[in-house]
């Protein structure tokens, strides 16, 4: 029997929504700065890291949309009584049809970055099963931070790899991106702490709390921009500190308005994406500067 055409649409309008496309985009971009800003600090030629990065970049894409729809597979059960309006519990994707865009999504990420070599395919791979360990199963433990950190630890490695740029600060770039990480997890995950106890989880956010939880997402960022200023090269120095402001700024924001709790289509932890996003890329922007 052939889908009709609402069918198809329905059928691919909820992909997308499985997919996830903001959040596997924010990866994507941190990818493709941490890459040219290695390059650039290099004086690498920028036709040579073109190609590698935009492998890379796509790369980062797919296996971000297959985190973000296995995610939607395993939790399927408790997103019917808590979020009705995601896609497979709408029925506009089956169960089965999004593990398979799941798996098939993460096999050719780590197909892309095989191409660039073993080294981007170790990086590759160590993301996309930090995202698989914690979609299932880690997410409902007090564990839930450690794949989720592990996991944003090499959403910028992954750029530097692809264009064999040296690394001149791995150790403060690796320790920027994980207390980033940390912050992310909480303010992804704490949202979610209402409908995370009545389903049985024990994960981070429920185990402190709301106020706690919200008190730790400002935290982490905001250790995040002290270690973005105190590691900066000092001819980057300008442009680190215009993101350090804004992300200082969105975060205050985040806390006069004092928003924690997930409705369909409202996401109150975009403040504090956003305000990652900044200080990332103004860190980045930063080191690519040379003397």
């Amino acid at each position: 029997m052939s889908m009709t055409n609402r069918g198809v649409g329905g059928f691919f309008g909820g992909l997308l929504r499985l997919a996830h496309p903001g959040p596997a985009a924010a990866c994507t971009a941190l990818t493709v700065m941490a890459g040219w800003s290695a390059a650039q600090r290099q004086g690498l030629p920028q036709d040579e890291i073109r190609a590698p990065l935009a492998r890379a970049a796509a790369a980062m894409f797919l296996g971000q949309i297959s985190t973000g729809s296995l995610n939607d597979y395993f939790d399927r059960r408790s997103d019917a009584v808590h979020q009705p309006y995601k896609p497979i519990v709408r029925q506009e994707v089956s169960a089965a049809a999004a593990l398979v865009f799941a798996v098939s999504t993460g096999v050719a990420a780590l197909a892309l970055a095989r191409c660039r070599g073993r080294a981007l395919f170790r990086v590759m791979s160590l993301g996309l099963a930090s995202g698989w360990a914690y979609d299932a199963g880690l997410s409902r433990t007090p564990l839930s931070w450690l794949p989720f950190v592990s996991g944003i630890m090499t959403v910028p490695w992954t750029g530097t790899t692809a264009v064999r740029a040296r690394v001149e600060r791995g150790v403060w770039m690796t320790a920027i991106a994980g207390v980033l990480g940390f912050g992310l997890h909480l303010a992804n995950s704490g949202p979610d702490i209402a409908r995370d106890k009545l389903a049985g989880r024990r994960n981070l956010p429920v185990i402190l709390g709301p106020g706690a939880t919200r008190d730790g997402t400002h935290l982490s960022l905001t250790a995040g921009v002290l270690m973005v200023l105190g590691s900066t090269p000092k001819e980057g120095r300008t442009l680190a500190a215009a993101g350090a402001a804004g992300c200082l700024g969105l975060l205050a924001l985040d806390r006069r308005l004092n928003r924690f709790r997930r409705t369909p289509g409202g996401h109150p932890f975009v403040l504090p994406v956003l305000a990652a996003g900044l200080l990332s890329a103004g860190w980045l922007a930063g080191a690519a500067r040379r003397g």
